[in-house]
């Protein structure tokens, strides 16, 4: 038989804890005082102010549009006058029709450059990346580490990069040879 100080199973009951909530606990609940979970009153409610009795609104005064005069009509196309010449318009420049023009671009060139040196970057990057994990013997502190670290990140990014920029340059290239031929 279960008193409250062992459950129906025989394990002890707890009395830090309600025992209505434990395991094997039978009999009536009686629990004490709830303390922080129990609900706290909130400050009362101003209650809502007493409302006005509706007064009846008074219609606004009808006020008749004024009178709008006719704008003067727009200028059509037809009227509009024809340019004296052609050659009076600003002509674009035109477009550049052979990659001997594309090679003489000096941002073109620079591109050239850049792509090069970004793959040639990459590349010493990733072998001496490479070689300070693997060829000798590891990293021996923390600058070694990082720089591994970075160079194995950051050269394959560079590799693509120069590559990208590359074949931009090709594509510009095989763009200029395509209108020359047509």
């Amino acid at each position: 038989m279960p008193n409250s100080k062992t459950g129906d199973d025989g394990a002890a009951i707890d009395p830090r804890y309600d025992p209505a909530f434990q395991r094997g606990f039978e009999g009536a609940v009686a629990t004490g005082p709830r303390g922080q979970s129990t609900l706290r009153r909130t400050a009362a409610v101003n209650p809502a102010p007493a409302r006005m009795p509706a007064q009846a609104a008074q219609p606004a005064e009808r006020v008749e549009p004024a009178a709008v005069e006719p704008a003067e009509p727009l200028p059509t196309l037809a009227g509009a006058a024809e340019p004296a010449s052609a050659a009076a318009m600003d002509a674009a420049p035109p477009p550049v029709t052979t990659p001997r023009e594309l090679i003489r671009n000096p941002f073109m060139i620079a591109l050239a450059a850049l792509a090069a040196l970004l793959i040639l970057v990459g590349s010493i990057w990733a072998y001496e990346g490479f070689a300070a994990i693997v060829k000798n013997g590891g990293t021996r502190n923390e600058v070694e580490f990082w720089s591994a670290q970075t160079m194995s990140f950051g050269a394959p990014l560079t590799i693509v990069a120069g590559v990208a920029i590359a074949a931009v340059l090709l594509v510009l290239f095989g763009r200029s040879w395509q209108r020359g031929r047509a």
